[in-house]
Parts: C-alpha cells; structure tokens; sequence
C-alpha cells in the first residue's frame, strides 16, 4: 500500500508562499498529474512529498502515517528530475545497477534485474556503452531504469519529458503508463503540458499561485472546469470566455454580450444555470469544439460575428471570428469553406455552455 495524504500543505520561503494550505488524496496506485504554469507550486509539492523540502505547515502522510521526521532516503521514494542525473562516465549497466549495489542486493539478483529493466526500458543492446554515448531519449529511459529499478512504492516524476522531441514525447507517455501498470508504483508526475496530464493521468490536481484549483479526472476537470483558471488553461485552443449579463426581453431570458451581440437562451441547461445565477455579471464559456458555423440563423440562436482570422494547423482549422474584446474560436476541419470577411452565426452546441461568476471565477453549477 503506497497512499499519500496531504493536509494543510503549506510553504513559504520569506513573504512567498509556494502552496497553500493544500489537502490532496493520492491513493494506492494511482497516477496523478500536479500541473499547472510555471511557478505555481507543483514542483515544491512535490519535493515535500519527497522529504527534499519540509512543509511550514500541515502533513504528508504515506498510508497514514506523518513521515514529516522521515529523511528522503527512507521514505522509499524514487525520483526521475528533468536533467536525468545520470552517471555519464560510467556504462549503462554500471548506472543501473548502481542502487541495487549500495543497498547490498546479492551480484545474481542484480544481473537478472538489470536485464529486466534494461529490457523495459528498451537499453538491453546499450548496457556496456559509457552513458555520455546514449542520446537524449536514451538518456531520459535510462533515468526512469535507473530509478525504477529499485522498486520504489512511490515514483516522483519532475517534468522528465520536457527536454524531449516531440515525437518521442508521445512514445514515451504511453511507455510510461504501461511502466506504472507493470511496476504497481503509486505515481506522481509534475508538468506544465496539459497533453501529457491528460493522456496519462488517472486524476489531475491543478494548481495556480499554490492554490489547488481542481483535482479530478482528465474528462472531469476539462468538460466541468471548476472555475475560470481552469478553463482557460486546459484545452488547446482554449475555451471561449465572454463577458456578459443576464437580462430579461418579454419572458424571455437574453444573454447580453455588448458589441458581441445577443444570445436568445434556448437550451435547456444553459437556461438553468442562467436560473442559478446569483448576480447578472457573468462570463459566457464554450469550447471551440463544441460550437458550430452555420449561415442565416434565426435572430438569437447564435452569435452573429465576422471572421477574420482562419488558421490551418493541419487535420483541422481554426477559425476566428469576432473583435478582440469578443473573440471566439471555432474548430473545423481541414477542409472548411470559411474565408476571412464572412459573417457568419456561431452556435454552441447543446448542453455544451458553462456560466462562471465574473467577479468570483467560480463556475455556476
């Protein structure tokens, strides 16, 4: 059993405080993604799960019991870094098994365990090469061996990824769940690459200026975004945001949206949240891919906006409609009619809008 428990978390170096008052449940197996912008308190989350920095205050608990007095070596954790923190004067073989040596596992256990390994990770034609040889690829697989190798209950992974082509990114996310399904380690894998979170992650905690934001599952925190931060950073491109206020046209409930238009409210449960909401002043939200283009709409179905950007990234486009206070994006594909000038009606699709609090952020539920 390898949980982890964080109550009341909290760090402050000076005047800054680098996470806040955090309480998260890690359970036994899981595979958790901290992610979040630069500077937001993940990587300092998670060396205090390692013992590498000690809280100000609250607890980590691993399977409920404070390891706060417990040095990072006897917490039975291991920890893969961005920059490898490879021996590179020494073989493949040598650095893997290196762990295996200094905790005094008899010489037959450590060849049968090397090969394993080498072999998980894809180095079994490269263990007598001197590291300084291997590539960065190779370099990131052997760091992940080296670590994994001495079975660890609790792996930490900081941003190993990031020094990664991009090809070899996306390889490596799936070699890395299957590791985490063959090894049964409880992992905690820090990132800023919301791609990586949501590919690999069973539950995500989000973070911001050291406030946890969200923490739920991949679908969870993208299609139900706690509160404006979260649904402004998840997503690529990014959820549509306006500004507007509720009012109230002969019965009939209008979301007013300025020099953006008018939006007849006609979908049932965006008509609730409209109904839910406690002040007028409220911030519009949908999904590029939940909107679609359509030409003469009837007055009120939809946002009647130019286009004047149409962008091409391939297997899809984006198309860009609206002034700059009033943008909205919308994804098509690859093949999309749209041309810039048009003037066309984006309508969201049905039960696909959100309503957030403008002045709190909080999203209305």
């Amino acid at each position: 059993m390898s949980s982890i428990e964080l109550v009341g978390l909290t760090k402050r170096f000076g005047d800054l405080i680098a996470v806040k008052d955090l309480d998260l449940m890690i359970e036994d197996k899981e595979f958790v993604a901290i992610l979040g912008p630069s500077g937001c308190g993940k990587t300092t989350t998670m060396n205090m799960i390692a013992g590498i920095e000690h809280p100000t205050a609250g607890q980590v608990l691993f399977d409920g019991v404070e390891v706060q007095n417990v040095s990072a070596r006897r917490r039975g954790v291991g920890f893969v870094f961005q920059n490898y923190a490879i021996f590179t004067h020494i073989s493949v073989y040598k650095n893997l098994s290196f762990g295996l040596e200094v905790t005094g596992v008899p010489a037959g256990e450590i060849e049968r365990r090397v090969a394993d390994m080498a072999k998980l990770v894809r180095l079994t034609h490269r263990l007598e090469w001197r590291s300084s040889r291997l590539n960065v690829n190779e370099l990131q697989r052997l760091a992940l061996g080296r670590s994994a190798i001495l079975g660890p209950q609790i792996f930490l992974l900081d941003e190993p990824l990031s020094n990664l082509d991009a090809a070899f990114r996306a390889e490596m996310r799936t070699e890395l769940k299957h590791l985490q399904h063959q090894l049964q380690q409880t992992m905690v894998y820090v990132t800023h690459d919301q791609l990586e979170a949501m590919s690999m992650a069973d539950h995500i905690a989000i973070m911001d200026l050291g406030v946890l934001q969200q923490f739920g599952t991949p679908l969870e925190v993208y299609n139900k975004p706690a509160n404006l931060f979260v649904a402004n950073f998840m997503g690529s491109p990014s959820m549509n945001l306006l500004p507007c206020r509720i009012t109230d046209e002969g019965g009939e409930v209008v979301l007013d949206f300025g020099a953006g238009g008018r939006l007849m409210v006609e979908d049932e449960s965006l008509l609730a949240l409209c109904k839910k909401a406690a002040r007028q002043d409220l911030v519009y939200g949908v999904r590029p891919e939940n909107v679609t283009l359509r030409r003469g709409e009837k007055e009120g179905r939809g946002l009647s906006l130019g286009v004047n950007f149409v962008e091409r990234i391939g297997a899809r486009s984006i198309v860009h409609l609206g002034e700059t206070d009033h943008e909205i994006k919308v994804l098509e594909g690859n093949q999309s009619p749209t041309k810039v000038g048009e003037t066309l009606d984006a309508v969201a699709h049905a039960g696909a809008s959100h309503l957030f609090d403008a002045q709190t952020g909080v999203a209305i539920r």
